[in-house]
């Protein structure tokens, strides 16, 4: 039992622990789950999309991530296809889609 509880608990380590990601693409953070999936139901409508982002960004729901931009994050524990993103820096952080991110390897340079 011992061994079990140790195994849950090393695996909710790595899981938390917080790896860089940079976006493949311009995207957007919001504050919810439920933002980021309306935003994806527009997405394939550029206008539409620019519209819903654009509104979301004035009540404070959203943000626009652009392409190229590094930031912290985890995958979300309950969806799989959300990133928490910058927790740490910005709390609460903002959930989003995770196809958008590419893993970015740390090699101990910061890029200033």
């Amino acid at each position: 039992m011992e061994e079990i509880v140790k195994t849950i608990l090393a695996i909710a380590l790595v899981a938390s622990q917080m790896t860089y990601y940079e976006a493949k693409v311009t995207t957007f953070g919001c504050t919810s789950i439920e933002a980021v999936s309306q935003l994806q139901k527009v997405r394939s409508d550029e206008k539409a999309l620019d519209a819903a982002l654009t509104e979301k960004q004035l009540y404070g729901e959203c943000v626009a991530i652009l392409k190229g931009t590094q930031v912290q994050g985890s995958i979300d524990a309950a969806d799989d296809s959300i990133l928490r993103v910058n927790e740490q820096i910005e709390p609460p952080g903002y959930e989003a889609p995770l196809e958008d991110f590419e893993t970015k390897a740390m090699d101990g340079k910061h890029g200033d």
